[in-house]
């Protein structure tokens, strides 16, 4: 699929009210296009205060000037949490809400941030970690059982655009991830 045609899809999306999570769900997406845009992955997070309010958010930012491995989206939100907001937002009433469930790193870093709430929009079967946490060494299971995890509650239609925008070009961006290695990738892999 051509960006243009996620550009089109992301500016045309209705938000669905039977959906309590569509609006920031949207705004996810908003961002994600914006991280293909700059030639990043198609991934973005949204922090939100207790009584939903808009704290922080970011984009996947691992290409972007130059290259920074830890350039997620949910490590740029912890970062800029724990600079500005930390002394006046508990991290345990926070929610976060992110286009792609959270890779190791990720997930590693939002369990030591102690964020209340984690929603996500898409699977990840390839790199996704909240899914396999039972498998994390007992201390982490420890912390997740501290926090709550599950799907953002969200059209289909958002859900489908959010890993449509995930996954595009990503052939072309892990083989950019290899490159920053000094690794050679064969296509498809």
């Amino acid at each position: 699929m051509k960006l243009s045609a996620l550009v089109q899809r992301v500016n045309d999306y209705a938000l669905n009210p039977e959906y309590r999570d569509d609006a920031v769900g949207l705004r996810c997406c908003q961002l994600a296009l914006k991280a293909l845009q700059c030639g990043n992955y198609g991934v973005a997070a949204v922090l939100l205060d207790a009584s939903g309010n808009v704290l922080v958010e970011a984009h996947n930012q691992v290409f972007s000037e130059q290259f920074c491995s830890a350039g997620h989206a949910e490590m740029r939100i912890i970062d800029t949490y724990e600079a500005d907001f930390r002394n006046q937002y508990p991290a345990d009433q926070l929610k976060l809400l992110v286009s792609l469930e959270p890779c190791p790193m990720c997930l590693s870093r939002l369990l030591l941030s102690g964020v209340g709430l984690i929603k996500y929009m898409v699977d990840d079967p390839a790199g996704g970690m909240v899914s396999r946490i039972s498998d994390m060494p007992p201390a982490w299971r420890n912390l997740a059982s501290m926090q709550t995890f599950y799907h953002a509650h969200i059209s289909n239609e958002l859900r489908q655009l959010a890993f449509d925008l995930s996954q595009h070009e990503l052939d072309h961006l892990r083989a950019k991830l290899m490159s920053q290695r000094g690794l050679r990738t064969t296509t498809g892999h």
